[in-house]
């Protein structure tokens, strides 16, 4: 059985719309398709609407949950497209 990761995923959400300028606090952190609304009205890039539009759905949890961790570390999420 795996660990369920929901309640530090909705940490990392929570964090990522503070990150953008906005309030958690009225946001259902359950529901991917609130959150991405919200993220998306703060101006959150495609990226992380797709990370967590993915959560629950195409995404396993552990995979989400990284990828919320290093967006709010500051990193990106975008694929690197550099030929070198």
């Amino acid at each position: 059985m795996t660990e369920d990761l929901t309640a530090e995923i909705q940490r990392e959400i929570a964090t990522a719309i503070s990150r953008l300028g906005g309030d958690p606090a009225g946001v259902n952190l359950a529901d991917p398709w609130a959150v991405n609304r919200v993220l998306e009205f703060l101006g959150a890039d495609k990226y992380l609407l797709c990370t967590v539009g993915s959560w629950r759905d195409t995404l396993p949890d552990e995979q989400v949950l990284q990828e919320l961790r290093e967006w709010n570390s500051g990193g990106s999420l975008a694929p690197d497209t550099s030929f070198t």
